[in-house]
Parts: C-alpha cells; sequence; structure tokens
C-alpha cells in the first residue's frame, strides 16, 4: 500500500476510494468515509474563520466521540496542531498542560466546560472554547458544535503542507517529573503505522480486493476485506490514536469507538460488530477475560490484537489464547516514539517457545534498539541495559513554549534514551526489566525488580493489587516497600500477615522493608493503565 504524507488526507482517500463505506461506528451512529469526510472540511473551514493558522495548537478535552475524530482530522488538513488532553486532568493539572502547550482554543464538552472556563483568565492565549452539548443549554460564552459544523462549502479544504511539519502534541504520562509535550510530525506518525504493516505474523487486509481460497479452489468473485477495529482505549492514548484511528484509515477500514470501556460491551461489540483487531492494554484485556460473558462471548472474527502500556500476565494470554485461537502481541515504546518501538509480532515466532509476560519483542522495522555502553551496536544475549532508540518515528522534540518554532530534541548522539530497563535473551528479544528509577541496583550489581515482589503479593487471597518500589530511608538504607489493595472481604488483613505471607515465599534479599495497607480503592495510574509508582512514593511519608 503506498505510503501517504499526511494525516489530513486519509479520510480524504477514504471518501474517493470507498465512500459509502463505515469510516465510524460510535453508539449507534454509523458514519461512511463520504460523511465523515464532509465533516471534517466543514469543521476545518471553521477553524479557519476562528482564526487557526499553520502550527496553532488546539486542545481536545473529551471522551471518544465522533466529535474527537472530526476535529483531530479537521486541524491537521489546515496545518494546526491537535493537543489531546486527558479529560480526568483538571485544576492545576489542567493548566499545567494548557499552559505547557500554549493553545489557541478548546473543544470539549459540556460537563468538562467549567473545568477549562474557571483558567481563562490566569491563560488569555485562549481565544475560544467550544462546548458540545448533548441536550441540556449552550454553556455561556461558549461556541457550540454546530457553530463548527455551518453550511457545507461543497469546496475541499486545500492548504499546502508538508509531511515534516508538526501534526501532533502528545504529553508524557509523567513517570519521572511533569508530562513533557511532545510534538509529532505528519512523518512521525505515519512512519509508525507503516512499521505496523510490515509486522512478519500481521498481515492486515488492507484496500485491495483479495481472492478468497476454500479448500484450494478460487472463488469466482474476488471480495474486498478491510479491518473493523475496536478502540476500548481513550484517543488521548496516543497508542489508540495512532495505531487504533490512524493505520485504520490507512488501510481504509472501520473504526468501532467506545466511549467509555467496559468489558460486557466490548466483548458484544466485538460479536455484534464483527472486529477483526483490538487495540488494548493489559487492563483492559484482564477485564474482558474475567468478564463472565467472555465464557459465551462469540470472537471468531478476531483475527489481531495488541496490548501496550504495561506487562502482560501469561494468564490473560493464555485465557485469550485459548478462546479466541490467536495471541496478544504486546508492544513496547515511548510517547516519543509515536509511541511504538517494539512489537512481538516483529520476526517469525519462536517454535516451541510460549509467550513471556515480560517479552516487548523484537524492534520495530527502521528501528534501531540498544544499551548506552554499547555504542550502537545490537545487544549481545544477556545484555542488560537502558533502552536507547533511534528511528523515522521518533519525534521532532519537545515542545517548548518560551520558542514554539524550536523544539528540544532530547536526543544524545542522534539516540533517544527511554530510561527503560531491559535484557536480551538468547533469540534476541527485548525482555522489559522495568523503569531505571523503579529497580533498586544492590551493592553486588544485582538488580531487585518490583514485579518479582508484586507477584507474590497478588497471590494472596486478600490482595487485590499490589504495587512495589525503592525507597530510601531516612537513615540512608535502600530497599523496597509496596502497597497493596485488599479484597472488600478482606479488609481486616494486617501489615505483620503480609510479612508472615510473604517471608514464606520469598528469598530475604527481596523481601520489602514495609508492607503498606493503600487508603484508596485502587493504585494510582498513568493514561496507559501502569501504576503511577511516582505519585505513590510521594504518598509513602503518610504512612511511615
Amino acid at each position: 500500500m503506498p505510503f501517504q504524507e499526511l494525516l489530513g488526507e486519509l479520510v480524504r482517500e477514504g471518501r474517493n476510494s470507498r465512500a459509502s463505506r463505515l469510516a465510524l461506528v460510535w453508539r449507534d451512529q454509523e458514519i461512511s468515509y463520504l460523511s465523515l469526510d464532509a465533516q471534517i472540511d466543514q469543521v476545518a473551514a471553521s477553524f479557519l474563520r476562528l482564526g487557526v493558522t499553520g502550527g496553532d495548537r488546539v486542545a481536545l478535552y473529551m471522551h471518544n466521540l465522533p466529535q474527537f475524530v472530526v476535529s483531530l482530522y479537521a486541524l491537521q488538513r489546515i496545518g494546526a496542531v491537535p493537543v489531546p488532553i486527558p479529560i480526568y486532568w483538571k485544576n492545576r493539572d489542567l493548566r499545567y498542560l494548557l499552559a505547557e502547550s500554549r493553545v489557541y482554543g478548546v473543544v470539549t464538552i459540556a460537563p468538562l466546560f467549567e473545568r477549562v472556563q474557571e483558567l481563562r483568565e490566569s491563560l488569555p492565549e485562549i481565544r475560544w472554547v467550544v462546548a458540545i452539548t448533548a441536550t441540556g443549554p449552550q454553556p455561556r460564552d461558549s461556541l457550540s458544535w454546530e457553530d463548527l459544523l455551518g453550511e457545507p462549502s461543497g469546496d475541499p479544504v486545500e492548504v499546502e503542507l508538508d509531511a515534516s511539519q508538526p501534526a501532533l502534541l502528545s504529553f508524557t504520562a509523567g513517570r519521572t517529573g511533569p508530562s513533557r509535550p511532545v510534538l509529532l510530525s505528519h512523518f512521525n506518525l505515519l512512519a509508525n503505522c507503516q512499521q505496523m504493516q510490515d509486522l512478519a505474523q500481521v498481515t492486515f487486509w488492507g484496500d485491495e480486493d483479495v481472492t478468497e481460497q476454500s479448500e484450494g479452489i478460487s472463488l469466482t468473485q474476488p471480495r474486498s476485506k478491510f479491518e473493523t477495529v475496536l478502540l476500548p482505549l481513550p484517543l488521548f492514548n496516543l497508542f489508540s490514536l495512532n495505531l487504533g484511528l490512524n493505520l485504520t484509515y490507512m488501510l481504509g477500514g472501520t473504526v468501532v469507538l467506545m466511549e467509555r470501556f467496559d468489558p460486557a460491551q466490548a466483548l458484544h461489540l466485538i460479536e455484534a460488530r464483527g472486529c477483526t483487531v483490538v487495540y488494548g492494554s493489559p487492563a483492559t484485556f484482564q477485564e474482558m477475560v474475567e468478564s463472565p460473558e467472555f465464557v459465551t462471548a462469540r470472537l471468531g472474527s478476531l483475527r489481531y490484537a495488541f496490548s501496550y502500556g504495561a506487562p502482560l500476565s501469561q494468564a490473560v494470554r493464555q485465557k485469550w489464547l485459548d478462546k479466541t485461537g490467536d495471541p496478544i502481541f504486546s508492544c513496547y515504546g515511548t510517547t516519543e516514539a509515536s509511541p511504538l518501538l517494539s512489537c512481538e509480532a516483529v520476526g517469525r515466532p519462536v517454535q516451541g517457545r510460549p509467550a513471556e509476560q515480560d517479552s516487548i519483542g523484537l524492534p520495530l522495522p527502521m528501528v534501531q534498539l540498544t544499551f548506552p555502553h554499547l555504542e550502537g551496536t545490537i545487544p549481545q544475549a544477556e545484555a542488560v541495559g537502558q533502552i536507547q532508540a533511534k528511528g523515522p518515528n521518533l519525534m521532532l522534540g519537545y515542545f517548548n513554549p518560551q520558542e514554539p518554532d524550536l523544539p528540544i530534541t532530547g536526543r544524545v548522539n542522534g539516540m533517544f534514551n527511554t530510561g527503560d530497563l531491559a535484557q536480551v535473551d538468547e533469540d534476541g528479544l527485548f525482555n522489559f526489566i522495568d523503569r531505571v528509577e523503579d529497580v533498586l541496583t544492590m551493592p553486588d550489581g544485582e538488580l531487585l525488580v518490583p514485579r518479582d515482589i508484586e507477584a507474590v503479593l497478588c497471590d494472596h487471597p486478600g490482595v487485590w493489587e499490589a504495587a512495589a518500589l525503592p525507597y530510601s530511608a531516612p537513615d540512608g538504607r535502600n530497599g523496597m516497600v509496596a502497597f497493596v489493595v485488599l479484597n472488600e472481604a478482606s479488609r481486616d488483613l494486617t501489615e505483620p500477615q503480609l510479612f508472615r505471607y510473604s517471608e514464606t515465599r520469598l528469598p530475604a534479599r527481596l523481601h520489602p522493608q514495609r508492607i503498606f495497607i493503600y487508603r484508596g480503592e485502587e493504585l494510582p495510574r498513568l493514561p496507559t493503565g501502569a501504576v503511577w509508582r511516582r505519585a505513590l512514593r510521594a504518598q509513602i511519608p503518610d504512612y511511615l
């Protein structure tokens, strides 16, 4: 399939070659490529009338809605830069994200409008806010979505653009510090989509006609086949936005968009819509396989499943494989990489080798992964180090609000340091260890990894979830501590009881110094679903 150079043209290409095909499904709405492209043009023209020009940043602050998709591509079609904002950010945190990206306008929903409005006085660069309403009144001092749609112009919006120009500003997860705004070009994002099409173990259905074979006999009439992709993750998650949305339109497929994830609804949509691909997180797949509906769900239409954000448990992998007959491929990456750097579907599967929880596979095509001390060479078996990356999908740089036209590259000698530790096995596969700051290095060089402690604690019948992390005590001693969330029926469990349990199952060197009973209903999480250990580390003094 030819490489498309501009994100704003993906749906237009679809309109030109498959106008009546479904492009987007949301709730009971079915939107064709023809209709979606027309809405994108209408909203793009309205953005131009509102004064949005090339390089201007506009925040998208909403759930997974058709208006998100339309606004995203309308902005990219005129050379502007969408800024997806996670909906759970508010108050000081929301102000930080809006200020760091210096947005010109905001597109949000009426229930979230007041969060933005109360910050307007301190953010004078925001010229306008669009508040999408359902049946309620239009908030005062806001534009309506209908104002953006306006009247069909009949003429497509045409703006001269280059693939090297910024196309998206996406914030990092903020594991080790404040979220940083990452500036990605059309080329960066589409390169990552192209890399996914070149996976050895995956053959996506594209736009071409393919002749099916039945018992070795070719059917007389070729049938056009295309992917129907379920997106249970929010579109402010770059994995969902780029690989889920952009790649699907690059392939001419249909996006089935979930406003909010619900495991029973996800299983129903796969069956009802004949979904062929699903992009999720370990948490979404775990909730699906543990759902009562999973046993009776008819998932025969599924071809591929991809997981991103954290290691995927062996139990979830096996349940999914037993049900569908196909594996879940674990993917690894960072926001700075658009976001993928590696995937288990790269290269041919190693015969006789089961998928492992910590495997992140091989580097994507045109991606180089190495360790700093190896000076760019390919890591050999048993090598351990911080992952450095290089490839066409790596960002333009970090957006600098003081100098918007001069992003901060974030590279050293052309390589980007991810801050993640990994080990290479005998098959050349990378196995994820953890974030550098979450691993404790002992005096003898041995690494203490949080998941070794977490796995034991999670095996306790009274523990719902657990997280371990390094901690430096006031006396200078370094060790590991753990937080656990208890099951509803086990609220009377105590730290000494959990200590006795872990002492019988963990070597002394791995045993945590403290096991804190977490006071919330669940541990704090990042947008990827991974536990936010930095937030937990800040809470340790409250538990001591």
